[in-house]
């Protein structure tokens, strides 16, 4: 069972008008339970209870998913000694996000991830034939093209990212469904064995540059272009990172590269940019 303050603040408006029970969901929206509320606890499906006060924390902790374990709470975050970097399942009013020390992998600001992850599908529609999703993440892209797309393949090397996955309720398909080929490696080292020209569409969206440059290379840009067929297309997320203080122009340098590995029709979108293979 898993809440955040979203369903928190549920919990203690219910009990702040008398109800003696209340629906909130259990698993950040896909589902409703029935909550019995008695005095200051609020008893869930499993017999567990929660006091008011606890409830109360969670109000204060909008960053964070709780588990409930134990009759308490425990955040849905820890530290990776592998990469040195802290993680944690950041909620928000439809899917949550990832947060790895400080950064979120998607627009939270006026948007959701949902709305982010149909955004970025928009771009290569129709979203058909066999994809490769370049980084997997939570997998919203995955799913969200396995639905019209005959394959998705989708790569995520990070362990802690993928423990995530296996957490987050709306992660499920990932691991259910036929269509997503899930691969653990590190995309710039395995697309070299990818077929030439066997890819329809391509969702290009890695962390942010200084985070991963390697996959804003051009020796990266050169292999997008070998393993994507004629008529092909391409979405790239960038973001605009150094845009305001540092005049930088990420998208206009990542056009110049992907131009110099052979895409055309380059033009900038809603962060990132789209280009074809003609």
């Amino acid at each position: 069972m898993i809440i955040s303050y979203f369903q928190a603040n549920q919990l203690l408006q219910a009990k702040k008008t008398g109800a003696s029970s209340v629906n909130i969901s259990l698993d950040l929206g896909k589902t409703q339970n029935n909550i019995i509320i008695k005095s200051n606890r609020f008893i869930f499906p499993d017999n567990q209870f929660i006091e008011e006060q606890i409830v109360k924390k969670i109000i204060k902790k909008d960053t964070s998913c709780f588990f409930i374990k134990n009759n308490g709470i425990e955040k849905i975050e820890f530290f990776s000694e592998k990469t040195n970097k802290y993680y944690k399942l950041f909620p928000t009013k439809s899917w949550p996000t990832i947060e790895i020390s400080g950064i979120r992998m998607h627009c939270v600001k006026d948007i959701t991830p949902k709305q982010d992850t149909i955004k970025k599908i928009s771009f290569i529609k129709p979203c058909i034939g066999n994809v490769l999703d370049t980084c997997t993440g939570l997998g919203y892209t995955a799913i969200m093209a396995s639905e019209t797309a005959d394959s998705v393949h989708t790569f995520e090397r990070d362990d802690a990212v993928i423990e995530l996955e296996k957490i987050n309720p709306w992660s499920e398909d990932l691991f259910d469904n036929k269509k997503i080929i899930r691969k653990k490696g590190d995309i710039f080292q395995d697309i070299k064995e990818l077929k030439n020209d066997f890819f329809d569409r391509i969702i290009h969206d890695p962390p942010r540059l200084s985070l991963a440059n390697l996959l804003y290379s051009q020796e990266f840009y050169n292999e997008l272009f070998r393993v994507i067929k004629k008529h092909g297309k391409l979405f790239h997320y960038t973001g605009n990172p150094g845009a305001k203080h540092r005049n930088i122009d990420l998208k206009k340098n990542v056009i110049k590269r992907l131009g110099i590995a052979g895409f055309s029709s380059l033009k900038e979108v809603f962060n990132g940019v789209t280009g074809e293979k003609k």
